[in-house]
């Protein structure tokens, strides 16, 4: 008699409700709930609905926050409020970081000069 029992391997993955991650969902109910107040319910419905298989189908085969990282790479978030950001991503098109900013390799050099080595 075993008592091993088959793990399902569905526990790393994300929870997906009709192909959108519950912030997602919140994300269309938020925006159909501003279109309906402002509007009227069938362009609420609608949008939703549009907005929905949109999400989905961006989604669709990509792996999770997919959309988020888009519009980290195109740049749109930087007028993002500030709950919205990651707090320690670096900004696209970085290409290198600089501990002395400037470029100024002399104060690097300056720091370095009386510190032992590691290296040597």
């Amino acid at each position: 008699m075993s008592f091993r029992k088959s793990c399902p391997r569905t526990l790393d993955r994300p929870i997906v409700i009709f192909g959108l991650e519950p912030e997602e969902l919140v994300l269309v109910g938020l925006i159909s709930g501003a279109v309906l107040f402002l509007v009227d319910a069938v362009p609420a419905v609608l949008g939703g609905a549009v907005l929905w298989t949109g999400l989905a189908r961006l989604k669709a085969g990509r792996p999770p926050g997919y959309p988020y990282e888009l519009l980290h790479r195109s740049g749109l978030l930087r007028w993002a409020p500030s709950f919205l950001r990651v707090p320690h991503l670096l900004p696209p098109g970085l290409r290198y970081l600089d501990a002395f900013p400037g470029g100024n390799d002399e104060a690097a050099r300056r720091y370095w000069f009386d510190r032992p080595r590691l290296d040597r």
